[in-house]
């Protein structure tokens, strides 16, 4: 009994630890994780691992309209208040995420979504994460599957 329940448990921490970030590196976060940070759905991507990470959070400036324009739908549907939508707001911008004007970047964002044929706010959060040689955190399927076109690296990793 004592070998099965070790072996479980040795299985449960290795699923556990498959997403979580070892190192401190700069991750470049963006506005699909957020989303998920301060709304009650289903987290698939592993986002709340982020904010439980050492990782220091990078994001381009746009991040924070785009994801209050998320939760903005999300009041209009009647499925966040709008003190729910403030509060969200106060927690992204309290977590210390160091924020790159968009300006900064939309110049090799443009040449990305160029190569890409992908939209240029999306092409942002590449530019950032090239110019940083770090991954970048999206649960969005299209722009993760962008970001390994181009060989950047995609957290949290797909599932096996």
């Amino acid at each position: 009994m004592i070998g099965r329940r070790t072996a479980r448990s040795r299985r449960a921490r290795e699923r556990a630890s498959r997403y979580t970030v070892a190192s401190r590196e700069p991750i470049v976060v963006d506005a699909s994780i957020a989303f998920l940070w301060f709304v009650n759905e289903p987290d698939r991507s592993g986002a709340a691992r982020l904010l439980e990470s050492e990782s220091l959070l990078l994001s381009p400036d746009l991040m924070i309209a785009e994801v209050t324009n998320a939760w903005w739908k999300k009041l209009r549907r009647r499925e966040m208040n709008l003190e729910d939508v403030e509060q969200a707001v106060t927690n992204l911008l309290a977590l210390g995420i160091d924020w790159t004007p968009s300006a900064d970047l939309v110049k090799p964002a443009a040449r990305l979504a160029a190569e890409l044929d992908h939209p240029v706010y999306d092409c942002l959060y590449l530019a950032l994460a090239a110019a940083q040689s770090t991954p970048v955190a999206t649960a969005d399927d299209r722009l993760r599957r962008a970001a390994e076109r181009i060989g950047i690296p995609v957290w949290p990793a797909r599932r096996g």
